[in-house]
């Protein structure tokens, strides 16, 4: 590995965030790898990759935020409530404000999970159910 990708990765050590319930888990994994999506190769120039950052944290946040409103996030088969999805709200703060924190390169992103014994997966890819994991940003 070169010097630049350990570089990276040590960064991404200290960041990440948790994330410790299950139905959590997956919309903040989601919103995490729409936001990655939409910046896809992020610019160069610091200004042009913080604006492309910011336009994907809007388009994404108002997409998860349209299936609240429509009621297609689900807790068991009913729609999630107003306090529960108020609870949410932090977890998707969170996501992007560390998205935004590792986006730092000129350079493609993608998110993995940490999982509790500090072992990384691809988002999705864990050996078993988990009922807590890190989300992770790392450049490919």
């Amino acid at each position: 590995m070169t010097f630049g990708i350990l570089l990276a990765l040590a960064a991404q050590a200290a960041g990440g965030v948790a994330v410790d319930a299950v139905p959590q888990i997956g919309i903040a994994t989601r919103h995490a790898r729409c936001i990655v999506r939409q910046v896809g190769v992020a610019p160069a120039a610091e200004a042009d990759r913080a604006a492309r950052v910011a336009d994907a944290i809007k388009g994404c946040r108002a997409f998860v935020e349209g299936d609240f409103t429509q009621g297609r996030i689900l807790l068991g088969d009913r729609p999630v409530n107003k306090r529960w999805w108020g609870r949410m709200q932090g977890i998707l703060d969170s996501v992007e404000a560390d998205v935004s924190a590792a986006i730092v390169q000129p350079r493609q992103y993608k998110i993995i999970w940490e999982l509790p014994d500090g072992g990384r997966v691809d988002a999705y890819n864990a050996p078993e159910p988990l009922k807590n994991i890190k989300l992770l940003t790392v450049p490919l």
